[in-house]
């Protein structure tokens, strides 16, 4: 089964701003240079798990520029991890309105929307993601569509998702899990069966689509290649949820 908590979430980096030497004092040259070079500081201390230092930086960076959008994403994205919800959506918002077509926002504001379970609005924010014209990861907006119609559950369009995301690229391991989960809870297990074989030729075999492929292949008869993936989760995996599951018939 798909999990909200799978769902991809892509942050690019955007490059510190330049500054200028005044009197040989480095600084940044403008109140709006030292928010966007304090918000790269705060994002990047959150991604070390310095959330203290993380939260400093980004609220310096509001104070020197309120309507920073790069700012209100990061400490939206902050807010998310401390589970202050109310908060990191009125970030989000004020982020949005500085920059509403910015696909790398749209996607993690979907993000949020679709662990809140607000599905029809996070669906809205990844589809427009993805077809924002110069997006570099318009199939990760695409599989995040999938797993939040998949929670409606919403099989044709989850299915239209991650066609869209595999179009774009062919090899996306969580885009071939969920067609392949897809298919499994449709009963069409031989497609089912090509979509594990693609995603175990894209990537390594986590508990997963292991405890998947055991049950694709009961459904199919194949008990000698069900116990095959039964026994790779219970020797690689043995303490998973996964592991515990794979003896439960296939539902």
């Amino acid at each position: 089964m798909i999990r909200l908590d799978k769902i991809v979430m892509v942050i690019l980096l955007p490059a510190l701003s330049a500054c200028v030497t005044t009197g040989g004092d480095m600084g940044p040259a403008h109140p709006r240079d030292a928010a966007a070079i304090n918000a790269q500081m705060g994002l990047e201390y959150m991604e070390q798990g310095n959330d203290e230092l993380a939260m400093e930086k980004l609220q310096h960076a509001l104070k020197l520029d309120p309507d920073s959008a790069d700012a209100n994403h990061y400490i939206a994205l902050l807010y998310v991890k401390l589970g202050d919800n109310k908060e990191a959506e009125q970030h989000y918002h004020r982020a949005l309105s500085a920059r509403p077509n910015d696909p790398n926002l749209l996607n993690n504001y979907g993000l949020f929307l679709c662990r809140q379970k607000r599905l029809d609005e996070a669906q809205e924010k990844f589809l427009a993601a993805a077809k924002q014209p110069f997006y570099r990861s318009p199939e990760v907006a695409y599989t995040n569509a999938g797993v939040c119609a998949m929670a409606v559950p919403d099989f044709k369009g989850a299915e239209d998702d991650f066609r869209a995301a595999l179009r774009q690229d062919p090899k996306l391991p969580e885009a071939l899990y969920g067609m392949a989960d897809l298919s499994f809870k449709q009963q069409r297990y031989l497609p089912a069966r090509a979509f594990v074989q693609r995603y175990l030729d894209a990537a390594p075999a986590g508990p997963r689509i292991l405890l998947l492929a055991a049950r694709i292949e009961r459904k199919l008869g194949d008990e000698a290649s069900a116990m095959k993936y039964a026994d790779q989760l219970r020797s690689k995996f043995p303490t998973s949820p996964e592991a515990d599951a794979v003896n439960e018939a296939a539902p």
